[in-house]
C-alpha cells in the first residue's frame, strides 16, 4: 500500500513538473547601451538580451542570434543566457540600421516557445538624419496629385448613412458609404457625441493596417469620428465575407497593378482617403480648426498621404508607417524597402523594363515624396526590430519633411511591427477634448 501511494505521490509531482514546464513562457528583453538606440558613425553599439521564463531571468540556456545590418551583412552566432543580461557589440560605418534576433533553444537544439508577438531582439540606428532617398520625385508629381483632385472633385461629395442600434453611451453611431472617384465608395463608421452643436467638435479620421476587414466603431469624447476601411467594403459583415475576399479576389492587393500610375490599387484607396476628409469637413459639428489624421502600419501610410494632399488637416499622427522609401534596395548601401516592397533591384542597382516600369510608378506613391507637401504637425514612430516597415524607411520620410514642418519621432530600439506611437498619441491628447 505504501508503495502504491509514493508511486502515486510520484506520478503527481511528475505530471506536476511537465505541465509546469509546458506552462513556462519565455520572453526576451533586449536593450542597447543608448536608451535611443541612435549611433553615430563607427561608434560601438552593445546590444544586450535578457532571457525570461515566467518573468523570471533563466541562466544556462543557448541563445542563437542572427546579427544583421543594411549592406547585406549577416553574422550568426551563440551566446548563453545568465541572470543578468549577456551582451555583444558591433558598429556601422555608415548611416544605417543594424539589429540582432534572438532563438533560445534547448539541450537538443530545439527552439524554445517566445512569448506571441513580443520581440526576439533589439536594434539600433546609426546617424539616421542622413538617410535619404534613392529614388526620385517626379516632375509631374504635383500635377499628378492635381489631376486625381480634380477627378475627385467632379463626383459629388454624397453621403448614405445607416444609423447602428445600441450605440455607447453619449454617441450616435452611423455606417457612412460616401460616393467616390474610383472602383469604391469611402466606407465606414461616423460616430458623433449626441447633441453636440454646429462647429463644436473637432475631427478625427482613422485608417485601417493591412489585410481586409470592417471599420471599426470610433467613440472619442467630444469629437466627430471616423474609421475608414481600407477597401471601400460594406461594414459590419460575419467574418467570413472578409476572409473570403482576402482569400481571393483581394489576395496580393498591394501589388496589383503595379507597373501602371494610374491603376495601381492604391491610387484608387489614396482617392479613398481624401473623399473621407471631405466628408467629415461636411459635417456640420466639424469646429473647422482642428482636423487629425491617424493610423499604424498601411492606415499609418494613409495618414501621411492625407496631411500631404488636404492642407486642413492640423495634426498627423502616423505609427510604423507603410508605403515608405520603396527604392531601398536601391540605396548604397543598399538596405531594404518599406512594405510592401513593390520591387528590388538586381545587385549591381541594374533594371529591367518591368521593374523599371513599377520603380515609376512606385514614386507617385511613396511617403517619402508625400512628406516633402505636409506642413502640419507630424508624428511618426519606428520600431527598431520593425521588420514590415523598416526603420531605415519610416527615417526616409522624417527626414524629408520640411523643414518648417514640426516633427517629432517616437523610436523603441526593441519594438516590433506592433510599436505603438507614444509621442504622437500623448499630442493628440492635448488637443481633442478630455
Amino acid at each position: 500500500m505504501n508503495n502504491r501511494i509514493a508511486f502515486l505521490a510520484s506520478f503527481v509531482v511528475a505530471v506536476v513538473f511537465t505541465l509546469s514546464a509546458v506552462a513556462q513562457e519565455y520572453t526576451l528583453v533586449g536593450t542597447t547601451d543608448k536608451p535611443d538606440g541612435i549611433y553615430a558613425c563607427g561608434e560601438t553599439i552593445t546590444f544586450s538580451i535578457q532571457l525570461l521564463a515566467d518573468g523570471k531571468p533563466q541562466a544556462g540556456t543557448k541563445l542563437k542570434y542572427t546579427l544583421k545590418a543594411d549592406g547585406d551583412s549577416t553574422t550568426n552566432g551563440e551566446l548563453t543566457s545568465a541572470l543578468e543580461p549577456v551582451s555583444l557589440q558591433t558598429k556601422l560605418d555608415f548611416p544605417g540600421w543594424t539589429y540582432v534576433l534572438f532563438t533560445p533553444v534547448d539541450a537538443e537544439g530545439k527552439a524554445l516557445p517566445v512569448k506571441a508577438r513580443s520581440s526576439r531582439g533589439v536594434g539600433a540606428m546609426v546617424e539616421p538624419e542622413k538617410i535619404t532617398y534613392a529614388g526620385q520625385k517626379p516632375a509631374d508629381y504635383d500635377a499628378f496629385w492635381a489631376a486625381r483632385r480634380a477627378e475627385l472633385d467632379k463626383v459629388p461629395v454624397k453621403a448614405t448613412l445607416t444609423r447602428i442600434e445600441n450605440a455607447a453611451d453619449g454617441f450616435e453611431l452611423y455606417d457612412v458609404q460616401v460616393e467616390c472617384a474610383g472602383p469604391k465608395p469611402v466606407s465606414g463608421y461616423l460616430s458623433v457625441p449626441i447633441g453636440a452643436a454646429p462647429k463644436s467638435c473637432p475631427a478625427v479620421v482613422s485608417y485601417h493596417g493591412a489585410g481586409v476587414r470592417s471599420s471599426s466603431k470610433p467613440y472619442r469624447k467630444g469629437v466627430i469620428s471616423l474609421d475608414v476601411n481600407a477597401h471601400g467594403l460594406p461594414n459590419g459583415q460575419p467574418a467570413e465575407f472578409y476572409t473570403q475576399l482576402s482569400n481571393n479576389e483581394l489576395k496580393g492587393y498591394p501589388h496589383f497593378n503595379k507597373d501602371n500610375r494610374d491603376e495601381f490599387y492604391f491610387n484608387g484607396m489614396i482617392l479613398r482617403v481624401m473623399r473621407a476628409l471631405d466628408y467629415i469637413k461636411m459635417r456640420p459639428e466639424w469646429d473647422g480648426k482642428t482636423l487629425v489624421v491617424y493610423g499604424s502600419s498601411q492606415g499609418g501610410g494613409q495618414a501621411i498621404a492625407a496631411a500631404a494632399l488636404d492642407q486642413q488637416v492640423t495634426l498627423c499622427v502616423s505609427s510604423v508607417p507603410a508605403l515608405s522609401d520603396h527604392a531601398g534596395t536601391r540605396a548604397t548601401p543598399r538596405r531594404q524597402a518599406g512594405w510592401p516592397r513593390l520591387y528590388a533591384v538586381a545587385a549591381d542597382g541594374s533594371m529591367d523594363e518591368a521593374t523599371a516600369a513599377i520603380a515609376r510608378t512606385a514614386e507617385y506613391f511613396d511617403n517619402v515624396n508625400f512628406a516633402t507637401r505636409i506642413t502640419c504637425e507630424t508624428y511618426l514612430s519606428t520600431g527598431f526590430v520593425d521588420l514590415t516597415c523598416v526603420p531605415t524607411s519610416v527615417y526616409a520620410v522624417y527626414n524629408n519633411l520640411p523643414a518648417t514642418t514640426h516633427k517629432v519621432m517616437s523610436v523603441i530600439p526593441n519594438g516590433t511591427h506592433t510599436s505603438q506611437n507614444p509621442k504622437g498619441m500623448a499630442r493628440m491628447s492635448e488637443v481633442l477634448p478630455k
